[in-house]
């Protein structure tokens, strides 16, 4: 199994078509899923793609 993608604010910000403003304002919500080493900020790519699905199963249900 091949390690899993470790992207970037930017990156994940690119790849989710938001600005990056919007990515470092979900970084502070409770569950998102980032790891932060010092000041950097790293997002594996199959968490966060999990973590939108979970959003967006969430506001269909509302």
């Amino acid at each position: 199994m091949p390690a899993p993608r470790i992207l970037t604010v930017a990156q994940a910000a690119e790849l989710l078509q938001v600005s990056t403003k919007t990515l470092y304002n979900w970084v502070h919500i409770h569950g998102f899923p980032c790891l932060k080493l010092g000041n950097t900020i790293r997002i594996r790519e199959d968490l966060l793609l999990e973590w939108v699905g979970q959003q967006a199963m969430k506001g269909e249900t509302a």
